[in-house]
């Protein structure tokens, strides 16, 4: 299991990029104990980091992503907005505290 610092600095290295499920295996698992990981997410068998986009209309609120990770009880929670069609992460990553 990855511990939380590490997965908040992992997914701070993702700001300006593309959210996709391949940039948050290869950002997450990165390090070489991580092989066999990566290699079944490559071949399509699991998938070990789940995500989902909540818009909101409000002008006042931005558009955010919670990340839940395989192994860890906690979701972490990204800005993000879309440009030409794409979904770019925009803020720094936190723990979400909301369980409900």
């Amino acid at each position: 299991m990855i511990n939380n610092a590490d997965v908040i600095e992992r997914l701070g290295l993702l700001i300006g990029k593309e959210l996709t499920n391949e940039n948050l295996h290869e950002a997450l698992f990165c390090e070489e104990k991580h092989k066999k990981i990566r290699v079944r997410f490559n071949l399509g068998k699991y998938k070990y980091i789940q995500y989902n986009i909540k818009v909101q209309n409000h002008l006042d609120f931005q558009s955010y992503a919670d990340i839940s990770i395989s192994g860890n009880p906690n979701t972490f929670r990204i800005g993000v907005e879309q440009k030409e069609g794409k979904v770019i992460i925009n803020s720094d990553p936190r723990i979400s505290y909301n369980y409900l």
